[in-house]
């Protein structure tokens, strides 16, 4: 049996030196999702396992080839292909952004969805430059990281810390404690707004560039930031 399994990394690294600011590297293990119809299929070194709704599907884990074209990784077994490509994926039902698109192929037919993990796109640090859409006044640092389910960061006046969490449906941000060093009027208004727009967020998204953009319900951005 033949199998052709060397970590996508080494492989694609130099492919996907010019690709977009938000994109990781493709490596396996990782789990590709698409929906309407349902499916998932998990990639790791051993194999890739096809689930779908009501046991239909691959249960047992397939050997698979693996081979790249241009940045995108593309897995073949004998039952299916899954084709990952380094770009920007929002999943259709809760607009969750992932870093990769993924494509796959059976009895002829094509399935589109998602692959990789949300908290990638999320994690490190990052320096706010828009509040509610506005621009923040000169010499004002405001900054966040996000990092094992922690939040935390500087309000442009005092530091705050907090947990988040991260599901398929959105991002909530838990209770933020902060510091309470006293600034000029301007810097704790900005920063009292700051905190307001933290508690709003419930979602998340990569907007041009790889900026992050932490949005409200509404789908309002209410913070972007940039790393």
């Amino acid at each position: 049996m033949h199998r052709s399994l060397p970590r996508a990394s080494a492989l694609l690294s130099a492919l996907l030196a010019a690709a977009p600011a938000f994109a990781q590297d493709i490596t396996l293990p990782l789990t590709a999702r698409g929906n309407e119809p349902f499916w998932t299929v998990e990639a790791a070194a051993e194999g890739l396992r096809l689930s779908e709704p009501e046991g239909k599907g691959t249960v047992q884990t397939l050997p698979f080839t693996q081979s790249t074209e241009g940045g995108s990784l593309i897995l073949t077994t004998t039952d299916f292909t899954l084709r990952i490509d380094p770009t920007l994926c929002r999943d259709n039902m809760s607009g969750m952004p992932f870093p990769f698109t993924a494509t796959l192929t059976r009895a002829g037919t094509d399935q589109s969805g998602c692959a990789g993990n949300s908290a990638g796109l999320l994690a490190g640090d990052w320096t706010v430059t828009d509040l509610n859409g506005t621009a923040l006044p000169e010499g004002l640092d405001i900054t966040l990281s996000f990092a094992d389910g922690r939040i935390s960061g500087s309000s442009g006046c005092n530091r705050f810390t907090g947990g988040y969490e991260l599901t398929g449906e959105g991002l909530t941000l838990g209770q933020i404690a902060a510091t309470r060093m006293a600034c000029p009027p301007p810097a704790m208004e900005t920063e009292q707004a700051v905190l307001a727009a933290l508690s709003a967020i419930t979602r998340f998204d990569i907007g041009r560039e790889g900026t992050l953009l932490l949005q409200s319900d509404e789908a309002t951005t209410v913070l972007s930031a940039r790393r």
